[in-house]
């Protein structure tokens, strides 16, 4: 038996946790389609054959052993017939839900969606406190879900939650969906800010240190009326502008890079390329 897998957390020895293990317990089988025998229903599914009867009661017993504690399994290793058991085992931790019963609605009272980070560990938590309460005879209605998840919501969020009401959810799954939904768009939202923030963007600039030191001829061509602006498309500052009187083809730049103009005409700098470009390319 120790070399079988574990389908769910096995019971303790001290019954911690039985309401789980019960619960865990009933739902495993009921996949397996031998939950009735636990009822006293002897006949589980159809047949008529005693023996296939008595595999099912046997193949039940050796999985509640499976997912009892060594020394619960020793205490009850006589116990043959699986009802027997099961009533055995409850008798022993079936006290719980009576003590169990206040702790759990005191939970239930200070359960608040504010208190968690995220949707999920919220729908959690509510999910196993109500998995409690049922087993301990309470019920928590559709109703009670939606009210408990609206007035617990953040000071701060009171118009999310006004929005979240006026929707008129039937069903707290409905509404888990909706919020799901809105966190996971909030997340993509805040990641998207967060890899390039507003203001980061960069924009073509111009540098022309190199042709404000000869002889000042910047200054002087801005003096006449003159401007600079940036080609995108070949990387280069091109200057035009009205030279009064002209500077009669004087060169402002070391190199291949000459202003042109004379008298009235617009001259122009060709061949400049900025820094920038060039460390670009």
């Amino acid at each position: 038996m120790s070399n079988l897998k574990h389908q769910f957390k096995i019971l303790s020895i001290t019954g911690d946790l039985f309401i789980t293990w019960n619960n865990n317990l009933i739902e495993y089988l009921t996949c397996e389609g031998l939950n009735k025998i636990l009822e006293g229903d002897n006949t589980g599914k159809s047949t008529d054959d005693p023996d296939e009867m008595e595999k099912r009661k046997s193949k039940v017993n050796r999985i509640i052993k499976h997912h009892l504690d060594d020394g619960l399994q020793t205490k009850y290793s006589n116990a043959k017939d699986s009802k027997i058991l099961w009533d055995k085992i409850k008798a022993r931790f079936g006290h719980q839900k009576k003590v169990l019963l206040p702790s759990l609605m005191d939970q239930w009272n200070k359960l608040r969606f504010q208190d968690y980070k995220s949707v999920i560990a919220y729908n959690s938590a509510m999910h196993q406190i109500i998995a409690q309460l049922e087993f301990c005879g309470t019920i928590i209605t559709e109703k009670e879900k939606l009210e408990k998840t609206f007035s617990t919501f953040h000071a701060s969020q009171e118009l999310l939650q006004q929005q979240y009401r006026m929707r008129e959810f039937t069903e707290y799954s409905d509404l888990v969906a909706a919020l799901l939904v809105a966190e996971q768009n909030n997340e993509l939202l805040i990641k998207n800010h967060h890899s390039r923030p507003t203001g980061t963007i960069t924009y073509p600039e111009i540098n022309v240190p190199t042709f404000n030191r000869g002889h000042g001829g910047f200054n002087r061509l801005k003096k006449h009326g003159g401007h600079a602006r940036f080609d995108a498309n070949n990387g280069r500052t091109r200057f035009d502008g009205h030279s009064r009187g002209g500077y009669h083809g004087r060169n402002f730049f070391h190199g291949r890079n000459h202003f042109r103009g004379r008298g009235r005409g617009r001259g122009h700098i060709n061949n400049y390329r900025s820094p920038r470009y060039d460390q670009n390319n």
